[in-house]
């Protein structure tokens, strides 16, 4: 079952339109930095056009898959699992080395290969796979309903706040909750807070454990999106105890398992460079994960939208989605690394589609842009992670009227508190008041 809908042809006729001009094109627009859209930016003809001519594109993909892909998908499955029996075998091997040299150098041989593991298992395969880009082959476990990534994070979890929410309603902020994560200021429509001067410290946080706040980010959203349902204890207890599961299957295996048993087998020494291995190799890969995804959705360019239009039709959403998301240029290994996510506008609007075409329909999504004056946000990885750094440090800066309000607020605060009233006090108590609210709010519905 695919989380998203299928891609549907326009019903409505719609008028020739003329191409650009040499003239309309050299007349440049004055690019807004980080700009924010109230509305859909193309008329109804034009984006209906768009649709039509993006949906045959789309058709034309998807009829000629077959084995080529199936092929490409399985081996890239066989160099994720190769590449870690390397690897776990290199890092025990490193704790039997005499010479420290050797054993630096086997360890660091080791740790590289099994973090280029653990990406292509989250990027390439894991990602794509869940997103259902491979369940036409019917294959027993790469499928979307079966395969599961090696991180914290169950696959049904992410695939409610990712494939489904995120996908959906891309940039509309109060929508699509991957907008800051709830936790970093990225436009000026959400309020500053005071918290927010620390904008690039939580980033580093954020980055160095990205998996962990992909694991709870689908249990903040939900506490809210069945806050009134009849259902919210069932349907939390579940989705808590699936997460709090899978984080002991991984921490399980990849801290206390494999460690111990290179302990048991060959000494003390290898299950220290096994441990370290393990844990160097989880922090490459999220650092590897995060800069990837937000270099395809916080740069300068990449448009936020304030709500929905009620009346928004399929070209309007493929428009949505190709303002809201940005490129990376790189040769294939780096394309492959990150899951083709550096297609990340031809990904956002074909997100069920083998990622291994994105780079071969890219100059044709390109030209269609072109023709209809939308812009395609591509540059360097340079370039587009010194543009997501420059977003978060702009917008960890309150203007002169927020920073007003923010001394309002304290004034009043202060008069009410000399007034008699209490300001709120936080419910938990103990180890508890030290976690974040979104790890007590889970803890509180598993058990």
């Amino acid at each position: 079952m695919r989380l998203l809908p299928p891609v549907t042809t326009a019903k409505s006729a719609v008028p020739t339109l003329t191409p650009l001009t040499d003239a309309q094109l050299l007349k440049k627009k004055q690019l807004t930095r980080y700009p924010t859209l109230t509305a859909a930016p193309l008329p109804k003809a034009q984006s209906d056009a768009l649709a039509n001519e993006l949906n045959a594109l789309y058709r034309s993909v998807m009829d000629s898959l077959g084995s080529e892909e199936a092929r490409y998908i399985k081996r890239v499955y066989a160099t994720v699992v190769y590449s870690e029996m390397a690897a776990r075998s290199l890092l025990a091997a490193a704790g039997c080395m005499q010479s420290k040299r050797n054993l630096v150098a086997t360890w660091l041989l080791g740790t590289s290969l099994l973090s280029f593991s653990k990406i292509l298992n989250n990027m390439e395969l894991g990602h794509n796979v869940m997103h259902g880009q491979y369940d036409w082959m019917q294959h027993p476990y790469l499928n979307s309903q079966k395969f599961d990534w090696d991180i914290v994070c169950p696959a049904p979890l992410w695939q409610h706040s990712h494939n489904y929410l995120h996908h959906t309603f891309t940039n509309i902020l109060g929508r699509d909750h991957d907008v800051g994560y709830h936790l970093i200021r990225v436009t000026d429509e959400q309020p500053w807070t005071p918290s927010d001067r620390h904008n690039m410290f939580k980033t580093v946080i954020l980055a160095l454990g990205f998996e962990w706040a992909v694991a709870f980010h689908d249990i903040q959203i939900s506490v809210n999106e069945y806050a009134n349902s009849p259902d919210r204890h069932q349907t939390m207890q579940q989705k808590s105890r699936a997460l709090f599961a899978k984080i002991a299957r991984q921490v399980g295996k990849d801290h206390i398992v494999l460690p111990t048993l290179a302990g048991l087998t060959l000494g003390r020494h290898s299950a220290m460079t096994t441990l370290s291995g393990n844990i160097t190799a989880n922090i490459a890969r999220n650092l590897w994960t995060w800069a990837v995804i937000f270099c395809g959705h916080f740069t300068e360019q990449a448009h936020i939208y304030t709500h929905l239009d009620d009346n928004e039709s399929k070209g309007d959403w493929y428009v949505r989605q190709i303002l809201g998301s940005s490129n990376i240029q790189g040769n294939k290994l780096f394309h492959i690394l990150t899951g083709n996510l550096s297609h990340q506008i031809e990904h956002h609007i074909f997100p069920d589609m083998p990622a291994c075409h994105y780079a071969r329909i890219s100059p044709q999504i390109q030209t269609i842009c072109r023709k209809y004056d939308i812009a395609y946000n591509t540059g360097r990885f340079s370039t587009q992670f010194r543009q997501m750094l420059g977003r978060i440090r702009h917008f960890s800066q309150p203007t002169a009227e927020e920073w007003q309000a923010h001394i309002q607020s304290i004034f009043i605060a202060k008069n009410a508190t000399a007034y008699g009233v209490e300001p709120n006090k936080q419910d938990a108590s103990g180890l508890r008041r030290w976690l974040p609210p979104v790890v007590r709010h889970a803890l509180s519905y598993a058990w």
